[in-house]
This record gives C-alpha cells, structure tokens and sequence, in this order.
C-alpha cells in the first residue's frame, strides 16, 4: 500500500465529486438543482483542500483520501471517502489506518479524532464504522466524535483519575473495554477491573494534549453508583 501526503489535489476532485454525488453526506448533495448542488460540491472541495490531504493506493488504484487538519492536541479528520468500486470495507479501513499511522508519526500527535458532520445516513454511518474499524472509540458528547488510537480498540484501557466516595476504591485502576450498547440518548459500555464487570454510564468528554478524559457514572452488580473519571490514553 502506497501512502502519499498530497501537495497537490488536483487529481483528488473527480473522486470527492463522484463520492459526494453517490453516497449524499451533506444535503446539498441531494439538490434538485444540478447547477446549484455542483456548485456546493466544488465550495465544500476547495475548502477541505487547503487542508493536510493524503491518498492512498494499492496497485495503482486509488483506495481512498483523507483531509486533516493540525490542531494543539491531535490531528482532526475532517473528511474522509473511500473508492467503495475498486475495493471492499476491511480493505478501506486498513487503507485509512495506514494515513492516520503516518500523520500521527509526521505531525508528531498521539490520536485523531473527527466530529461525525454528514447530514446523511448518519446511524447507517457510525454503524459501518462500529462495525469495522475496531480502533475506532465513538464517544457521546454533543458532536458524536470518533476518536482513533494506534490500537485494537478491544485491548484498549481506560484509567481511573476521578472518582467520589463510591468509586474511590477504583483510583489509579486500570479497566479493558468489553462490549458497548447504544440507545437514543445514552451509552453504556462494559468495563472488567480484575475480571469484575461494570457498566459505565458516559456523560461527556475532555480533549487533552495527551489524551482524552471521559466522564460518567459507574455501576456494580450489587446496584452501587459513582461518578468516576476515566483516561483514555491513546499508545503511540
């Protein structure tokens, strides 16, 4: 696989149209207006193509680009597509990993993260990308944010900074990620210190130079509740 940090995005523009045009991840893209949604489309490349542009390719197929942007503590993706006809969704998330591996070495950052901004199929979305990108940890706060570590999601830790009377004996703990389960408005994941099962209750999200603090509530077997603080800490 051929990864290529872009000086030049020319040649990306017949791809982000094509992608915008079929998959429709803004509303503009469904104008019935030809002239006005084009119009839109070429807005919204010329924006993302100031930006930090990687493409990458297999066999000299392209598999996919990526637009970031630098900011203080990580790297924020601000758009990303893959060429669905030359390859399949397994395929295009290595592709994506294997940009982000190389941002994050060139721009010396720890993780990535990105605000889900498509209009469109939005839950069809974060299903695909919980579905196959395994090192991809999509948090609740306001902005549905995805973040990205240079890990397998399944073997990622969180450690205990916070915690009141309930949870203090969890202090400077560290717990592995078991399954997560979704609802309209709440997420709860699975969450084994020394094989014990929890369920976290997440409420909101702190970005930091070093990594990303998330708060909730924490519940045992035994129907005892606690505010607890956890620090995800992305490996490089």
């Amino acid at each position: 696989m051929k990864i290529t940090h872009l000086k030049e995005t020319a040649e990306v523009w017949p791809y982000f149209y094509d992608f915008c045009v079929k998959s429709k991840p803004y509303d503009f893209c469904s104008l019935p207006s030809k002239r006005l949604r084009d119009i839109k489309i070429k807005n919204s490349f010329d924006f993302y193509a100031n930006q930090i542009v990687y493409k990458a390719e297999y066999q000299s197929k392209v598999m996919g680009f990526v637009f970031l942007e630098e900011e203080n503590y990580c790297l924020d993706v601000n758009f990303i597509f893959g060429v669905r006809k030359n390859f399949t969704s397994p395929k295009l998330i290595k592709a994506a990993h294997a940009i982000f591996d190389n941002a994050l070495h060139k721009f010396n950052k720890n993780y990535l993260k990105s605000q889900v901004r498509r209009t469109f199929k939005v839950d069809s979305y974060i299903k695909w990308v919980d579905r196959y990108d395994k090192r991809a940890i999509i948090l609740t706060d306001d902005k549905k944010t995805i973040v990205w570590c240079n890990s397998n999601r399944m073997s990622v830790t969180f450690k205990v900074v916070g915690s009141n009377k309930t949870t203090e004996h969890l202090m400077g703990k560290e717990a592995e990620m078991g399954h997560t389960r979704k609802g309209p408005s709440t997420t709860l994941r699975e969450l084994f210190f020394d094989d014990k099962k929890y369920l976290f209750d997440e409420k909101s999200v702190d970005f930091l130079p070093n990594c990303v603090l998330i708060h909730g509530f924490l519940s045992d077997d035994k129907e005892n509740v606690g505010k607890i603080a956890l620090q995800f800490q992305p490996k490089k």
